[in-house]
């Protein structure tokens, strides 16, 4: 046969695919729950063998298989024909080769052997194909089959397009059936019998959804919560034996005394003469501080932030042993804060502020002592549930802020039900 062409080989195979694992892995029982159609368990494949484009002058010890390209094709199947090709031989892997070893138990010795890896697809037999033989005259579809056979990957996915995209008979009764639905006939029904199985235990969209919304980087919330107090609690944000650790008289006795306190920060200290009274909200602006000062005394890197040495830590933080031990495990890994720790510690503090301000707050100050831009504290706020709404028109008042500057400080408000952001596919290629 010439350059090209397709030449049956009389032999005939068969090919059973078994597992070489005796114990089948996680990554096997995923793959098998993915949606896939069936093959036949012992299909009986016709070999055909053509000469491959550009072939090495001197096969080596791959033999045939550098030479010749082999085809598998089967047709027991009532509706269903199965066809198997070596997709990779001229592509990016073409130098990629795969060995098996056969084990003889007499001689006990291992023959290792080059084989082909070849990818196995199931279409459907039309019922109106025509009798087997018959040319078809259509130019189209005689230049669509030499693109099938010859064409390149891009060819094959243009004209593979065509076909899904043809309007055919059973397609335009169903557009043209008033909204009544067309029963579906057996090839269609055989093919969604087949993928049944495979998908009923796949996740639906709300499972998904829900599974990437819990490994978001934000505190937990009671979503079952009927007032907003109790979908962040102080035992979940910071937790109950660490608010015992933490000392706050200091604090106490120099604001009972009116003597000044220094911080390096503009949030806390803004919040301290409003709830001096109060020794609960005084521990959580405390906890708040040292989140905000181990957030600034790490150096920024490309993953995330480093913490300096131990000694510079527990100074920055100004805190008992128990309460920088318990924020380290929290929010840093080995010493570093990648950027998943970075929001988890961001959306905590943004949690804590709505506590603080009774659930509407002001952004500008934790924003100015993060160091981040208005958008950025405005997706933090909301990946916690917050609405993000314009500055009160008395407070403006009360500053004596132009309209232009009230623009610039957002206010995020904790209300039920709670607005988190939707969850995003990706949109399936076309």
């Amino acid at each position: 046969m010439g350059t090209g062409h397709w030449q049956l080989v009389v032999t005939v195979v068969k090919l059973k695919c078994q597992s070489v694992f005796d114990d089948e892995s996680e990554v096997e029982k995923e793959a098998r729950k993915a949606p896939q159609e069936k093959a036949p368990q012992d299909p009986c494949q016709i070999p055909y063998t053509k000469p491959r484009r550009n072939a090495p002058q001197r096969a080596g010890h791959s033999g045939a298989i550098a030479t010749t390209e082999l085809l598998l094709h089967s047709s027991e199947h009532p509706k269903l024909d199965y066809i198997a090709r070596e997709e990779d031989a001229d592509g990016p892997d073409a130098l990629l080769k795969h060995y098996v070893g056969i084990y003889d138990s007499d001689t006990e010795k291992v023959e290792v052997m080059e084989v082909r890896k070849m990818v196995v697809r199931g279409s459907v037999r039309s019922q109106q194909a025509s009798a087997e033989g018959e040319i078809s005259t259509n130019i189209r579809e005689q230049r669509n089959n030499l693109g099938q056979t010859f064409g390149t990957k891009k060819a094959r996915k243009v004209i593979n397009s065509y076909t899904e995209n043809a309007i055919t008979p059973a397609r335009a009764e169903r557009t043209t059936a008033n909204g009544a639905p067309v029963k579906l006939d057996s090839v269609a029904a055989a093919m969604l019998a087949s993928m049944a199985e495979s998908t009923a235990g796949m996740a639906s969209r709300d499972e998904l959804a829900a599974k990437a919304d819990a490994a978001k980087p934000r505190p937990k919330a009671n979503l079952a919560a009927t007032e907003v107090q109790n979908v962040y609690t102080i035992d979940t944000l910071i937790g109950l034996e660490i608010m015992t650790s933490i000392h706050v008289l200091q604090w106490e006795e120099a604001l009972k005394a009116k003597k000044p306190i220094m911080f390096t920060t503009r949030y806390v200290p803004s919040k301290l003469q409003k709830h001096q009274t109060n020794t609960e909200k005084l521990k959580i602006l405390k906890y708040m501080l040292c989140l905000i000062n181990l957030y600034n005394v790490s150096k920024p890197t490309r993953d995330g932030r480093q913490l300096p040495r131990r000694d510079m830590v527990r100074t920055a933080l100004d805190a008992p042993e128990a309460v920088i031990d318990s924020i380290k495990r929290k929010f840093t890994e080995g010493g570093v804060m990648n950027r998943f720790k970075c929001d988890l510690l961001i959306t905590h503090l943004c949690a804590m502020a709505c506590i603080i301000d009774n659930y509407e707050v002001d952004m500008y100050d934790l924003r100015q002592d993060l160091k981040l831009e208005a958008r950025d504290m405005q997706k933090y706020f909301h990946e916690i549930g917050a609405k993000i709404v314009a500055m009160p028109e008395a407070l403006k008042k009360q500053l004596g802020l132009d309209k232009a500057a009230a623009a610039q400080r957002k206010f995020a408000r904790l209300k039920l039900p709670l607005d988190f952001p939707k969850v995003s596919f990706a949109r399936k290629a076309r």
